[in-house]
């Protein structure tokens, strides 16, 4: 709400200049400096190894983009409701190991991935509830519930990855629609949809109020319970249902997949596409580019045989920036 009424505040001054104020407003978004990031960075990984840009690497780092855009689409609306969710790294795991438990012991595929959907369900809406009925805060809830489930995982498994899952299944994750991979039409699908969810319904806009001013939203009849519950469950969803396009497309359900690793990239791919740490702020096409820019990262250091531990040294700078620069937004927000 408030990054509206802000961007707005322009337009009704520069009245008559409507075109350059346009274009002025598009280059100072967020997205614009993400996108000229994004091909910058795609330049020098064509420099250090022209394969880059082959059709094979694309489409994998499309395939990459789409397992972090899934789960960050759940992470973008919590963090602009006013909370946090930590714990999508171990639900990816548990989705994708669920799906193929069920598998294992002869269940249909279609019956195995709502196992998985479920699991990833229920363990969003235990983050909600322990936030909610305990009053522990968003980070530590969500902290504890990853270090748990990931234990459970364990426990469950052996640690031992589940193989020898239906074909029909395989295909899900493995095929394509006229040359274009399905998990990257899976990616598709959810990002409308959940754009639509945040930019055009009252949900999207309660959201919105919730995370800017829960108090002023709450006295004018919003229930922050009810959409808390409702966020938190959504991303756990997301984040089961990347985990199960991963196994599909991998032909396994793996004990080591998610971690700690895939809830900071997410978490960093959410922040640096503009949703704000503080909640109120953010746009699902941020998120997508934010994505997009971790994969391409990640893919571009393998290329050029550059050790992917600095991939975190990375990561990490990047969350410092972007974090700084959402302060550095919401006080210019506050001035106008």
């Amino acid at each position: 709400m408030t990054e509206n009424v802000a961007q707005g505040a322009p337009q009704a001054r520069t009245h008559g200049t409507s075109e350059p104020g346009r274009i002025a407003q598009i280059v100072r978004r967020q997205e614009f400096t993400l996108v000229l990031v994004v091909l910058v960075i795609g330049i020098v990984a064509v420099i250090l190894n022209p394969i880059f840009v082959s059709a094979n690497n694309l489409i994998e780092l499309a395939r990459a983009t789409v397992i972090y855009f899934i789960m960050a689409c759940g992470a973008t609306l919590i963090t602009i409701g006013g909370g946090l969710d930590f714990s999508v790294g171990s639900v990816f795991t548990l989705g994708g190991i669920s799906t193929a438990w069920g598998m294992s012991i002869g269940l249909p595929w279609p019956l195995a991935i709502l196992i998985g959907l479920l699991s990833g369900t229920i363990a969003g809406l235990a983050n909600a509830l322990i936030i909610e009925k305990l009053g522990v805060p968003p980070i530590i809830t969500t902290l504890g519930t990853f270090y748990i489930i990931s234990g459970l995982i364990v426990v469950f498994s052996g640690g031992n990855d589940i193989v020898g899952l239906d074909p029909t299944f395989e295909l899900l994750g493995q095929g394509a629609l006229y040359g274009v991979p399905l998990v990257v039409v899976y990616a598709i699908v959810v990002g409308v949809v959940f754009w639509i969810v945040l930019e055009k319904t009252r949900f999207g806009y309660n959201v919105r109020a919730i995370g800017g001013n829960r108090g002023a939203a709450v006295a004018n009849g919003i229930s922050a319970t009810s959409i808390n519950r409702r966020l938190y469950a959504i991303g756990g969803v997301l984040a089961a249902l990347a985990g199960i396009i991963y196994t599909a497309r991998t032909g396994s359900g793996q004990v080591s997949a998610g971690g700690s690793s895939v809830t900071l990239v997410v978490t960093s791919a959410v922040l640096i596409g503009g949703t704000s740490l503080f909640g109120g702020l953010g746009t699902i096409t941020g998120t997508v580019i934010g994505a997009l820019l971790f994969a391409e990262i990640d893919n571009g250091l393998a290329l050029s045989n550059i050790s992917p531990l600095y991939l975190n040294i990375v990561i990490g700078s990047i969350l410092i920036l972007a974090v700084a620069a959402d302060y550095v937004r919401r006080q210019r927000l506050y001035r106008r």
